[in-house]
């Protein structure tokens, strides 16, 4: 799972617990509905994202470190088998297995298993005869077991990897029901208790925040507070760019999701240069800000808008 995916997991824990530790919520059944579907699909992103993390690349440290076993065993083996092919004046035995044991280690994955299985039938034929030769029947037994091996490691790192890829889109599919279930159904579900209790409500739409500050490189960032009142954050504030002459997008107009529960707003991958910022919400007045975006840094602009007397 990316680092994104990683942060919306952490925030399902947390609603998870939320709803656990607030055992009367769940008493209404449209509310106990939705968290249990959330629950499933929950256990299913994590079920995926155990088959995600397989060790690939260990199997494919052990498949390079049984490839060596199996040549250099089979250099030995044909050394014995070559003298005795010299001493029957088998030519073409001798010429089958005559292979030096650099040319072994580099034989393709592929062809060592075949020249193994040749190595293996050759074995078999002339048994009796290769016992005086050092090869006996545990060696034959060992080497068949050895080629066994071998052939199931070249498999399995294909058969993971296809694992891994079903698992990465799964998770992608499972991330946006998860994203709709909240946003559709629990979100709204929430919205009774925003007048009756507030406090929980609030905490809530703050376990709801995703913290996937390590995904992105933030251009622009900041909080919006009341002017009369420093620690009441603003939520739905629309917070919008604008990029002065110079710049890549200049004269355009870049608009930000409205902030969050706790104040916050952010910008990403925006370019370089001068710009202007402005914050409109219903009842205060609207503040504009002149700042600059860095490259290679984001640019923190934390605002107090002023109520006005319309409300």
């Amino acid at each position: 799972m990316n680092d994104y995916q990683n942060a919306l997991l952490k925030m399902i824990d947390e609603i998870i617990n939320f709803f656990d530790n607030n055992p009367e919520l769940l008493k209404n059944p449209v509310i106990k509905k939705h968290v249990d579907n959330l629950r499933a699909l929950h256990k299913e992103l994590l079920a995926n994202k155990l088959l995600q993390e397989i060790d690939i690349k260990g199997l494919f440290t052990r498949k390079k470190e049984v490839k060596n076993e199996l040549a250099i065993n089979n250099y030995r083996l044909t050394g014995s088998m070559r003298s005795f092919a010299t001493d029957n004046n088998n030519n073409f035995l001798y010429q089958e297995i005559d292979t030096s044991k650099s040319d072994m280690k580099h034989l393709p994955d592929e062809d060592l298993l075949s020249y193994t299985q040749l190595i293996i039938n050759k074995i078999t034929e002339y048994q009796k005869d290769l016992e005086s030769y050092g090869i006996n029947a545990e060696e034959l037994v060992n080497l068949t077991a050895m080629h066994k091996l071998f052939h199931e490691l070249l498999l399995l790192p294909a058969e993971k990897r296809k694992e891994v890829k079903v698992a990465t889109a799964n998770i992608k599919q499972i991330v946006t029901k998860i994203l709709n279930l909240l946003r559709e159904s629990i979100d709204n579900d929430m919205l009774q208790y925003q007048d009756t209790m507030p406090e929980l409500y609030k905490k809530y739409m703050v376990l709801r925040e995703i913290d996937d500050s390590k995904t992105i490189a933030l251009s622009i960032k900041g909080t919006v507070t009341s002017a009369h009142e420093p620690t009441h954050v603003l939520q739905y504030v629309r917070v919008n760019v604008k990029f002065h002459p110079g710049s890549e997008l200049s004269g355009n107009v870049k608009t930000a999701a409205t902030t969050t529960a706790l104040g916050n707003y952010q910008f990403k991958g925006l370019p370089e240069g001068k710009c202007t910022i402005t914050f409109e919400k219903n009842y205060y007045q609207t503040q504009t800000i002149e700042s600059e975006i860095h490259p290679d840094k984001a640019t923190v602009v934390d605002v107090e808008m002023i109520k006005t007397e319309e409300q």
